[in-house]
C-alpha cells in the first residue's frame, strides 16, 4: 500500500470518525447531548428545602405555642410523613423588647432524616457566588430526548460557546416526587415529572477535553 493511498484512509477514518460524532471537540448532536446527560446526571433536577442547616442539621423552625402561626408548617410535616425531614422539639428563651430573657417556648425544628439525606445534591456542588447554604432535594435526572437546535460556535469572554436548545424527560423520579406535600407547594412538579418533552436551552464551553455545560466553568 503506497503511502499517499495509506494518507487517504486516515483522513476518511477521521472524517467518519467527526461525522459519527468522536471528536468531543465537533459541534454536532452527538456531543451536545452527552455533555449535557453528564451535567445532569451530576446536578439532577432539585429543589431547595428550608435554609442553611445550623449546628444540629435544623432547616426550618417553627413555634408550636400557638402564639405565632406559619402557613410553612404543613409543607414541612408533610415531608417529614414522607420520611425525608425528621422532626425534633425542645425550648427556646422568650424575650421582651429589652432583650431580657421572660420565660421558654416550645418550638419544632426540621432537618433531613437519613433516608432524605440519599436524596440531596452534594454539598460540594452547591458552592457558587448565588449559594446560600441552604440544601437542595433531588427529584429526578433529567434525559435529553433530542438536540433541536444549536448556534454556531462563537467567541465569547475568551471561550467558544454554542447555545443549545433541546428537548428532556425525567428519568429515575423519585417515588414521593408526586406527592401532595410536594405538589402543594411547587404546582409545576407534577407536570415536570410526567412529561415526555420539556424544552430547555444552555450555552456549552468548548474546553481541551471537549463540551461542557456553561455552569462548569464557573
Amino acid at each position: 500500500m503506497t503511502n499517499s493511498i495509506k494518507a487517504i484512509l486516515l483522513l476518511s477514518g477521521a472524517a467518519i470518525l467527526s461525522a459519527c460524532g468522536e471528536d468531543p471537540k465537533a459541534p454536532n448532536k452527538v456531543n451536545f447531548e452527552k455533555a449535557l446527560n453528564a451535567y445532569y446526571a451530576q446536578m439532577k433536577q432539585c429543589v431547595k428545602i428550608g435554609s442553611k442547616p445550623n449546628a444540629d442539621g435544623i432547616i426550618q423552625e417553627f413555634r408550636t405555642d400557638g402564639t405565632v402561626q406559619d402557613n410553612q408548617a404543613p409543607f414541612y410535616n408533610g415531608l417529614a410523613s414522607l420520611g425525608l425531614l425528621e422532626a425534633v422539639t425542645y425550648q427556646k428563651d422568650t424575650k421582651n423588647f429589652s432583650g431580657k430573657v421572660t420565660g421558654k417556648a416550645d418550638w419544632v425544628g426540621y432537618k433531613f432524616s437519613d433516608q432524605g439525606k440519599t436524596f440531596l445534591r452534594p454539598v460540594e456542588l452547591e458552592k457558587g457566588a448565588f449559594s446560600t447554604g441552604a440544601r437542595q432535594l433531588c427529584y429526578g435526572t433529567p434525559q435529553v430526548v433530542e438536540i433541536v437546535n444549536f448556534t454556531e460556535p462563537a467567541e465569547t469572554m475568551g471561550a467558544k460557546v454554542s447555545n443549545v436548545q433541546y428537548l428532556y424527560r425525567l428519568v429515575d423520579v423519585a417515588p414521593w416526587a408526586s406527592d401532595p406535600a410536594l405538589t402543594n407547594q411547587f404546582a409545576w412538579l407534577s407536570e415536570r415529572v410526567s412529561s415526555d418533552s420539556i424544552a430547555k436551552d444552555d450555552d456549552l464551553v468548548l474546553t481541551n477535553n471537549g463540551w461542557v455545560h456553561h455552569s462548569v466553568m464557573k
